[in-house]
C-alpha cells in the first residue's frame, strides 16, 4: 500500500503530506479545489511527464515522494522485476520512490535514495498503481495484461507456464541447432576431406625436400660436366681439324726441320712427341670419363615436377612439408569431431522438431481453454456492467491466432466494449466517454479483484452522471475492491464518500494574493459536514441524511438508495 504521499512545489501546492490507510481512501473537495493536482502529482511519481510550468516556485525543484509498504505477494512481483532488470534486490518490502522536476525541465527519479532510470520508474508504476479516470494510467488497456488476467481468471497459469517453458526450451534448442548448422558442417567436412585426399595422395616423406635438392644439384652438375667433356673431346680428336690431327702435321714439319738442322730438329721432335703422348693420355682420360657419365632427362624432369608440386603445396597451405604431414593428422581429428557434431546436430534437429510439435499441441490446448474461460469472463463482466447502469451494453473478447507460437501461446486477445446495441465493439482504450471508461474499468477490476496484480487502485471521478442505485452499487464495488487492494477514490457522490475507511478533503485557500492547496483528514463532525455539503448544504436535512449515509456505509444496509433515504 501507499503509506504516505508527499508533494512539494507543484502547481498550487507548497507542501502537502497525505497519510493513507489500508482499504478505501476517499478524497473530496469543491470543484476547482485542486483534487486533480494531487492525482497529477501521483501520475508524475509513476513516470509521466511534467513540464517546468507545473512548478509553483520556478526557481526551486518540484518533488513528489511516495512511501510504499507491500504485501508478500506484491513484493514478490516487484522483486522479480528487479531481477529481470539485473538490479540488486531491495532490502525490505518498504521503499520510497522519489521524483524531482528541475526548473530546467529535466527530471530525476530515485528508489531509497538511489538514482534509477525513468524506464524502471515507469515499470514500477505500472506494477504498483492503476489510475482510472480521465487521461488514465491503466494497465488493463494493455493486451498482454489482459491475456495474463484471462489466464489467472481461468486458473490457466499452470498450462500457460508449461507453454512458456516449452517455448523457452525450444528456443534454446533452436539456437543451439542454428549454431551447429548441418549445411556448414557438411561443407567443412567436404573441404577437409578434399585436403586430406590431396595430402595423402602427395605421399609426403619427412626430409624429402633435402633429398630432392641434392639429386637435382647432382643432375644439373652432370649436364654441365657432360657438355664440358664433349667440348674437350671435340678439340682433342673429333673436330676438323682437331689438336691431335694438327700434331701429326706438326710432326711432319719437325722431321723436315731435323734434316736441315739435326740438333735443333731432334730436340723439337722430342718435345713434340712428349706433348703428343700427354695429349693422347688426356684424350683417353676424357673418353673414359665421358663414357661413364649417366644422364637421365626423364628423371631430372620428374625431380623438377616433384619439387614444383611440393612448393605448390607449401604455398597453398602456408605450411612446410613436415608441418603438412602433421596437419594430415589434425585433419583426421577434425573430421572425427565433425562426425560427432553431425550426429549431434541430427539428434538436436529431431529433438527440436519433437519439442516444436509438443509446444504447438500445448498452445492449442491452452487456446481452447482460454476461449472457454473467455465465455465465463464475458458473462461475469456483463453482469457487473448491467448493475453499473450499462443495461444494454456489450462486452466481448476478440481472439487472433498468431502465425508463430510465442511465450504466451498462440493467442492475441483484446477486451472489447459496446455501450449500446448497434454500436460496433471497440477496444477499451477507444471508449469515447471517460465516465464510461472509468465504470467499465471498475467492472473489470471488480471481476478481477482476486487475481489483479496491481495493489493500488485510484478512481478519479468515476461517478460522473450516475446516482441512485447505481451509485450505491459503485460504492459497494469499491468497498469490495478495497478488501484485496488499497483504493483511492476522488468523488462527488456523498454515498461513495460515506463508504470510505478514511476521508480526506482538498481545500484551496487564498491569502494576500497567494493561493495554496491543503489536504485535511476528516473525522466525525468534519466528515459529517463535508458529506452534508455534498448533499446540498449544511442544513438540518442534509446533516440528517449525511448521518444516515454514514450509518448505512458502516453496515446498516437496510436502506440502499438515495431516493429511499430521502423519504
Amino acid at each position: 500500500m501507499l503509506l504516505k504521499l508527499r508533494i512539494e512545489n507543484l502547481a498550487l501546492i507548497e507542501e502537502l503530506e497525505w497519510d493513507l490507510v489500508p482499504g478505501l481512501n476517499v478524497l473530496t473537495g469543491e470543484t476547482g479545489a485542486g483534487k486533480s493536482i494531487v492525482i497529477d502529482s501521483l501520475k508524475f511519481l509513476l513516470g509521466e511527464r511534467a513540464s517546468p510550468s507545473f512548478l509553483k516556485n520556478k526557481e526551486k525543484p518540484g518533488i513528489v515522494e511516495g512511501e510504499f509498504q507491500l504485501s508478500e505477494t506484491f513484493w514478490t512481483r516487484i522483486s522479480d522485476l528487479f531481477k529481470e532488470k539485473g538490479l540488486d534486490e531491495l532490502d525490505s518490502s518498504s521503499f520510497i520512490l522519489r521524483r524531482e522536476i528541475r526548473p530546467s525541465g529535466s527530471s530525476r527519479q530515485f528508489i531509497n535514495g538511489e538514482l534509477i532510470p525513468l524506464s524502471l520508474l515507469k515499470e514500477l508504476g505500472d506494477n504498483l498503481i492503476d489510475v482510472l479516470g480521465p487521461h488514465d494510467h491503466q494497465s488493463l488497456f494493455d493486451k498482454k495484461i489482459q491475456l495474463k488476467l484471462l489466464d489467472t481468471f481461468g486458473s490457466l497459469n499452470e498450462v500457460s507456464h508449461r507453454v512458456k517453458t516449452l517455448y523457452e526450451n525450444h528456443q534454446k534448442l533452436l539456437k543451439k541447432k542454428n549454431s551447429l548448422s548441418l549445411e556448414e558442417l557438411l561443407k567443412k567436412k567436404q573441404r577437409l576431406n578434399e585436403q586430406l585426399q590431396e595430402i595423402v595422395a602427395a605421399n609426403l616423406i619427412p626430409g624429402e625436400e633435402e633429398v630432392i635438392d641434392q639429386k637435382l644439384n647432382l643432375a644439373r652438375t652432370g649436364w654441365k660436366i657432360y657438355d664440358c667433356l664433349g667440348a674437350i673431346r671435340g678439340l682433342l680428336s673429333q673436330n676438323n681439324p682437331s689438336i691431335l690431327s694438327l700434331l701429326s702435321s706438326l710432326h711432319r714439319h719437325l722431321c723436315a726441320l731435323e734434316k736441315f738442322d739435326p740438333q735443333k730438329g731432334s730436340l723439337a721432335i722430342a718435345l713434340e712427341q712428349s706433348a703428343a703422348h700427354d695429349l693422347l693420355e688426356l684424350d683417353r682420360l676424357i673418353e673414359d670419363y665421358f663414357s661413364k657419365i649417366e644422364i637421365d632427362p626423364e628423371a631430372l624432369e620428374k625431380l623438377e615436377q616433384r619439387k614444383n608440386f611440393l612448393e605448390h603445396l607449401k604455398r597453398r597451405y602456408a605450411l612446410q612439408i613436415d608441418e603438412l604431414i602433421d596437419y594430415k593428422s589434425k585433419i583426421s581429428e577434425q573430421l572425427a569431431k565433425i562426425e560427432e557434431e553431425e550426429s549431434l546436430v541430427r539428434n538436436i534437429a529431431k529433438e527440436e522438431l519433437q519439442l516444436l510439435e509438443a509446444l504447438q499441441k500445448e498452445a492449442l490446448h491452452l487456446s481452447s481453454k482460454r476461449k472457454k474461460t473467455a465465455d465465463e469472463l464475458i458473462a461475469s463482466i456483463q453482469t457487473v456492467l448491467q448493475s453499473l447502469g450499462f443495461a444494454r451494453s456489450g462486452f466481448s473478447i476478440s481472439f487472433d491466432s498468431k502465425e508463430k507460437v510465442s511465450p504466451s501461446g498462440q493467442d492475441e486477445i483484446e477486451f472489447l466494449f459496446s455501450p449500446n446495441p448497434g454500436i460496433p465493439f471497440k477496444p477499451l482504450k477507444e471508449i469515447a466517454s471517460s465516465g464510461e471508461a472509468a465504470r467499465v474499468m471498475l467492472a473489470l477490476k471488480a471481476v478481477f479483484a482476486r487475481v489483479d496484480p496491481i495493489p493500488i487502485l485510484v478512481f478519479d471521478e468515476i461517478d460522473a452522471n450516475i446516482g441512485g442505485e447505481i451509485a450505491w452499487k459503485v460504492s459497494s464495488l469499491l468497498k469490495e475492491l478495497s478488501i484485496n487492494h488499497q483504493v483511492l477514490c476522488i468523488t462527488h457522490l456523498p454515498s461513495m464518500a460515506a463508504g470510505g475507511d478514511a476521508h480526506f478533503k482538498v481545500i484551496k485557500e487564498s491569502e494576500e494574493n497567494v493561493t495554496r492547496v491543503l489536504l485535511k483528514e476528516l473525522v466525525e463532525d468534519d466528515r459529517l459536514k463535508e458529506i452534508a455539503r455534498m448533499l446540498g448544504g449544511e442544513n438540518e436535512e442534509a446533516i440528517r441524511l449525511a448521518r444516515k449515509l454514514l450509518s448505512v456505509a458502516k453496515g446498516n444496509k437496510e436502506e440502499k438508495s438515495l431516493e429511499k433515504l430521502l423519504q
